[in-house]
C-alpha cells in the first residue's frame, strides 16, 4: 500500500463524515447548513479527480523489467520468464508470469483486466495464441493467493522492443494517484534486456542489475 492509497483511504474517511453530518443539519432543519457542507464535498471531490487525471497527463508511462511487479490497487502481475523459439519467419514467445493479490483480508478480482499482449518499438501489437488452458487474469484471488499462468506469442523475426501489457476495458475511472493510465498507453513490462536481447529466459528478481521494483525507465529499444 502506497502513501497515495492511504491518502485516498484518509480523504473517502473524510467525505463519508461530511456527508453523514450534511444528512444530520439537513433533516435538524438547517438546511443552508448543509447544502454548504454539500457544497464544498462536491469542490473538493472535483478538485482531487483533477488532479489525478493530471498527474496522470503529466507523467511517462513507467517501464519494468522482468520479475517486477505490475501492480492496481492489491492485484499484480509479474512475468516470471520469457522463452524464444526461432521459427523460419516468426519467433515463438512463451511467456510466464503469475498474478497474485496483496490484500491481506479479502478476495478479489481485476474485472477489468482482460488479457495480456505484446508490442514492439512500434507499438505494434501481437495478441496471445490461445490454447484453452490459460488462466483469465479476472479470475478471483483470495486474500495473499498467487497464481501462475502463461501466453504464447509468435512475433516476425527480428522484432526487436517487445514488452507485455495488460489489456483493459473501458477508459478507466481513477481515483488513486499514480495509479491511473487514463492518458497514456500503460504500464510496460520489458521482455528483452540490454545484456540479452535474444530473449532468452528473463533475469529473475535478484539478477536485475540496479533496477528497483517499480522504477520508470526511458524505454530506448
Amino acid at each position: 500500500m502506497t502513501v497515495f492509497d492511504l491518502l485516498f483511504i484518509a480523504l473517502f474517511l473524510i467525505a463519508a463524515g461530511t456527508l453523514v453530518t450534511a444528512f444530520v443539519l439537513f433533516f435538524r432543519g438547517r438546511r443552508t447548513r448543509a447544502l454548504t457542507a454539500l457544497g464544498k464535498l462536491a469542490i473538493c471531490t472535483a478538485g482531487y479527480i483533477t488532479f489525478v487525471y493530471a498527474a496522470t497527463a503529466l507523467s511517462k508511462p513507467p517501464v519494468l523489467r522482468v520479475g517486477d511487479p505490475a501492480c492496481d490497487d492489491d492485484w499484480c502481475i509479474a512475468v516470471a520468464a520469457v522463452r524464444r523459439t526461432p521459427m523460419n519467419a516468426v519467433t515463438r514467445l512463451d511467456v510466464d508470469f503469475r498474478i497474485f493479490s496483496r490484500a491481506r483480508r479479502v478476495a478479489q478480482r481485476e474485472l477489468a483486466a482482460k488479457d495480456v499482449y505484446i508490442v514492439d518499438a512500434d507499438w505494434k501489437r501481437y495478441n496471445p495464441i490461445p490454447s484453452g488452458t490459460e488462466i483469465p487474469l479476472n479470475t478471483l484471488l483470495q486474500a495473499g493467493e498467487s497464481k501462475s499462468t502463461g501466453r504464447r506469442f509468435e512475433v516476425p523475426y527480428g522484432a526487436h522492443g517487445l514488452g507485455l501489457m495488460v489489456e483493459r476495458g473501458a477508459f478507466p475511472f481513477c481515483v488513486i494517484i499514480g495509479e491511473c493510465e487514463a492518458f497514456h498507453k500503460g504500464v510496460v513490462i520489458r521482455l528483452e534486456t540490454d545484456d540479452n536481447p535474444g530473449l532468452n529466459k528473463g533475469p529473475g528478481p535478484q539478477e536485475r542489475s540496479g533496477t528497483a521494483p517499480g522504477s520508470r525507465l526511458n524505454w530506448n529499444p
